[in-house]
């Protein structure tokens, strides 16, 4: 399914540190999964075998109105840390019009909120794919073309990246994924983890 490529993505990002918790889509950071559960959302285990436990859930508390599917990712200590979502497939759109439509509107959306992005990247035809009917596969072609924009708000407690993802012909999805204020944690732990365990192996 289309949200592995996202959940390998975001357990190698990184995210700010921050203190509040509310989180996006009407969720807390730091909440376990029994609380989340006790809101009446349904979740599905999408790992058998990590660090981390991660779900995934048709809907949330607050959804977005192209929300295909949404990704929680808790760590056994900070509990609830990482939020993806993932759109519809946008489909019949070679030149990409739809696409960039729906990311610019979220991308608006999150400048009025928290404010101009920390970095952004819009590009497409640097390799291989470059004719401007090969929009989708530029973007899932390494080093062709990426559509993203990044946020972190000074003054709230998370990081945010909106990207625009390719999957062939005409056809690709938006990616929306909420870091929270102990993700950076989250993640130096596991750093830390698989250094320890090849150094044992050595």
């Amino acid at each position: 399914m289309k949200f592995i490529a996202g959940i390998i993505a975001l357990l190698m990002s990184c995210a700010v540190s921050a203190n509040t918790q509310e989180g996006p889509f009407g969720l807390k950071w730091g909440s376990s999964i029994k609380e989340i559960k006790a809101k009446g959302i349904k979740l599905e285990k999408a790992n058998s075998e990590s660090v981390l436990s991660i779900y995934t859930t048709k809907k949330l508390p607050k959804n977005l109105s192209l929300a295909d599917i949404y990704v929680l990712t808790f760590d056994k200590k900070y509990k609830l840390q990482n939020v993806a979502m993932l759109s519809k497939d946008i489909s019949d759109d070679i030149y990409g019009a739809d696409g960039k439509e729906k990311y610019l509107s979220i991308k608006e959306k999150l400048i009025k909120k928290y404010g101009a992005p920390s970095f952004e990247y819009e590009y497409i035809g640097r390799d291989l794919f470059d004719e401007a009917d090969e929009f989708y596969q530029c973007l899932a072609y390494s080093g062709c073309g990426t559509w993203l924009s990044a946020f972190e708000p000074k003054v709230e407690n998370f990081s945010a990246l909106i990207e625009l993802k390719g999957m062939g012909r005409g056809k690709g999805y938006i990616e929306l994924t909420y870091e929270g204020p102990s993700w950076s944690d989250v993640v130096d732990a596991m750093k830390s983890s698989a250094s320890k365990s090849d150094d044992d192996a050595l």
